[in-house]
């Protein structure tokens, strides 16, 4: 093995480490994605390690997969991909096992995303009833977009490279706001943003993070590490 290849496995595994521990002193996990006791190629369970899990999209769209090209451990991530079908959206949503309210949260996910999809692959915070409330696009140009409002852009990332992304999310009685935070290989940036005043009750309701590719985009992503946790 070159050295190179040897010392780049250990700063990953490092950089797994560190995503798994984030935010764990502390704090209790709401939801945690588990996808060890999945074969490859199968949908990831109902059951995770902490929480629960859906799916949707056409056969083969949300699978969970070998590590994609520059991974280190995990051996298995989740893999979404959208087909050219009109009629299907890839999802993946996890569900935390409860809906605390108000509270300082940590959601954490590492990414890797390849060149050559035709839009943004999509994180979003919602209800538990599925209503978002902050929505990130990871553009094709390396760039994120937040609420699908195209004058709102921060940050980089590098394209097949596995970075991550971290979003503390503070709700109290009259407030809603996030921290976004992108590190790793290629990728940096940090922004606040606000949750508009409509959308605030939504997460007064946190208790679901979804990942997806939705229509007309095509293309594929793999995530590993899913995490929500609370604050104490």
């Amino acid at each position: 093995m070159k050295k190179t290849s040897f010392f780049r496995r250990i700063l990953l595994a490092s950089f797994f480490a560190a995503v798994t521990t984030a935010g764990s002193c502390n704090s209790e996990t709401l939801f945690k994605s588990n996808f060890d006791a999945t074969d490859f190629d199968q949908p990831p369970s109902a059951t995770q390690a902490v929480g629960t899990a859906e799916i949707a999209g056409a056969a083969g769209s949300v699978l969970v997969s070998a590590a994609p090209p520059n991974a280190a451990p995990p051996a298995k991530w989740l893999k979404i991909f959208r087909p050219n079908d009109p009629s299907q959206i890839s999802i993946f949503r996890g569900k935390l096992i409860r809906e605390p309210g108000n509270g300082t949260y940590v959601f954490s996910s590492a990414l890797v995303i390849p060149d050559g999809n035709t839009g943004p692959a999509s994180i979003q915070l919602e209800s538990g009833n599925g209503q978002g409330f902050l929505h990130l696009d990871f553009m094709p140009e390396g760039n994120i977009r937040l609420d699908d409002d195209p004058n709102v852009t921060f940050g980089t990332y590098a394209h097949n490279q596995v970075f991550l992304v971290q979003v503390t999310l503070t709700v109290t009685d009259t407030t809603a706001s996030a921290h976004i935070i992108l590190s790793g290989a290629g990728a940096s940036g940090e922004t606040d943003r606000t949750i508009i005043a409509p959308l605030q009750p939504r997460a007064r309701q946190f208790g679901a993070v979804r990942l997806f590719i939705g229509f007309p985009n095509l293309g594929t992503f793999h995530a590993a590490n899913v995490v929500v946790t609370k604050k104490s």
